[in-house]
């Protein structure tokens, strides 16, 4: 919940200051250069211009980041409990709710001048039990299936679970040494989106598909999505580490 604020603390030395809600610069991480996420620009901007919006009307009603981060994990979890007992609709739903939620905590400390170092951890913390939460429920959800291959997919979603919370780790122990290391695409909200959408779409077409007999296409698109999520989030560990040790290696600290 700390808001990064792009600054020069040194004309010859790039850095990012991070700025406490007082104004104060708490401390520095020197990088190379700041910019270095290479989604789909244009896509981000209007996420994160909606995203500032509702976030400073909330700021201005007295909504706190606090609040906002305990919402998105309450969410998390009652999605789990939707997705575990077959509800995919609702729980997709509460997906998407619970990781908007999640994403305006952080925009609404910045706003309202209450950033903090705990307030960080917090959210990083709440954050992976979300997703603890919404992996389970799709493993059990699975583990009730009556199909084929179903132990498969269910160990496809517990190595989709540890490539998301290692997409996370790898991100905090490099920024914990001072290293800028926020690419690859498969970042939490890429996740929610791909999660929520299938959970949706399956939830919708399941029934279809057993009316027209196509029995075999059932939890389709959820397990692709599940296959895609455990291939790319390791894949974007991989790179991050990467990442890491070629910032390392420029800075002699490998």
């Amino acid at each position: 919940m700390l808001a990064p604020t792009p600054e020069y603390c040194d004309e010859k030395k790039p850095s990012l200051r991070l700025i406490s809600g007082d104004g104060r610069c708490n401390f520095v991480v020197m990088v190379k250069s700041i910019p270095e996420i290479k989604r789909n620009e244009r896509l981000v901007e209007l996420y994160l211009n909606a995203i500032n919006k509702v976030a400073s009307g909330l700021a201005r009603i007295g909504v706190g980041p606090m609040a906002l981060t305990v919402t998105g994990l309450v969410l998390a979890v009652v999605a789990g409990v939707f997705l575990w007992r077959g509800h995919l609709v609702i729980g997709g739903i509460l997906l998407f709710i619970g990781g908007f939620a999640d994403s305006l905590d952080g925009a609404v400390a910045r706003f309202s001048g209450s950033a903090t170092r705990w307030g960080a951890i917090i959210d990083s913390t709440f954050d992976r039990y979300a997703e603890f939460a919404v992996f389970l429920g799709f493993y059990g959800y699975l583990g009730l299936s009556r199909a084929r291959f179903v132990g498969i997919f269910q160990v496809v979603a517990i190595v989709a679970l540890i490539g998301s919370v290692m997409v996370s780790y790898v991100r905090a122990r490099s920024e914990g040494l001072g290293l800028k290391c926020s690419v690859g695409f498969w970042q939490r909200p890429e996740r929610v989106i791909a999660l929520g959408t299938a959970s949706i779409l399956t939830g919708i077409l399941n029934p279809i598909f057993i009316t027209m007999s196509y029995n075999y296409l059932h939890d389709f698109i959820l397990k692709i999505a599940l296959a895609i999520l455990a291939v790319g989030t390791n894949l974007t560990v991989i790179k991050r580490l990467n990442h890491a040790k070629k910032l390392l290696k420029e800075r002699g600290l490998s």
